[in-house]
C-alpha cells in the first residue's frame, strides 16, 4: 500500500510483523494510517455559542426608536384620518389597536431575529475540524479542517469591548470557506490560544509545513 507521502508498505496479511512497526498505527476500522496520526477518533474540544449579550445595543436602540415614535403617532394619525384615511380608526373614532402595533414590529424586528439566529449557532472545536452549526429554518454545517488554517484575527469594537466580548476571524486555505467568524466571545484572546494550539498539533499529525513568501 502507497501513501500520501510516498511510503510503501505491505498489508498486514503479507507482513507478520506489521503490527510490530512503531511507526504505524491502527485506526478502530484496522486500517493503517500515515506515521504521526492519532487514532483517527474525532475528539470534542470545545463547543460554545455567541454571548447573548452582544445584542443589547439593538435591544436598546431599537426600544428607543419605539417609544420615540409612538409618541407622534396620535398627531399623525389624526391628521391622516381627517385627510381620508378612515382605515386607521374605529367607527368610535379611537385608532385601531394595529395602529400602535406596528412601529414596535417595525423596530424590535431587527432585533429579535439577530437575537435568535445567534441563539440557533453554534460553534464546535474537534481535534480535527472547527465547525459552525447556523440557521433557524434553514440550518447549513460549515467547517474547516484545522490543517488548512493560516491565521487568527480578533475584531472587538468598542461596543463589544465594553461587554467584554470580540469576534474572532479564522483565516484559512480552504477555497470555499477562506474566513470563519466566530460571533460575541468571552475571553477571545484565550480561545484563540486554545484553537491554535489544536491547529498546530494538527499541522503536525498531518505533516503540514507553512512557508513564507520569499523565504527560499
Amino acid at each position: 500500500m502507497t501513501y500520501d507521502n510516498g511510503t510503501s508498505t505491505a498489508s498486514a496479511n503479507e507482513d507478520p510483523t506489521f503490527n510490530a512497526n512503531p511507526d504505524f498505527e491502527r485506526t478502530q476500522n484496522n486500517k493503517p494510517m500515515r506515521p504521526g496520526f492519532s487514532n483517527g477518533t474525532e475528539e470534542l474540544r470545545w463547543r460554545g455559542k455567541p454571548a447573548l449579550r452582544s445584542t443589547s445595543y439593538m435591544w436598546a436602540l431599537s426600544i428607543g426608536l419605539a417609544l420615540f415614535v409612538s409618541r407622534f403617532i396620535d398627531p399623525v394619525c389624526a391628521q391622516l384620518y381627517k385627510l381620508g384615511a378612515t382605515f386607521l380608526a374605529t367607527p368610535q373614532g379611537t385608532l385601531n389597536f394595529w395602529v400602535y402595533v406596528i412601529p414596535w414590529v417595525i423596530f424590535l424586528w431587527p432585533a429579535t431575529t439577530r437575537t435568535i439566529s445567534l441563539m440557533a449557532t453554534t460553534y464546535e472545536l474537534t481535534n480535527q475540524r472547527f465547525i459552525i452549526r447556523s440557521g433557524i429554518l434553514l440550518r447549513t454545517h460549515d467547517q474547516v479542517e484545522l490543517f488548512r488554517v493560516r491565521d487568527f484575527m480578533i475584531d472587538a469594537p468598542l461596543y463589544l469591548t465594553v461587554l467584554g466580548l470580540g469576534h474572532i476571524r479564522i483565516i484559512s486555505r480552504d477555497e470555499t470557506l477562506p474566513l470563519m467568524t466566530v460571533y460575541a466571545q468571552p475571553e477571545a484572546p484565550t480561545l484563540v490560544d486554545v484553537v491554535r494550539g489544536e491547529v498546530l498539533r494538527r499541522k503536525d499529525e498531518v505533516g503540514v509545513r507553512e512557508i513564507e513568501a520569499g523565504a527560499m
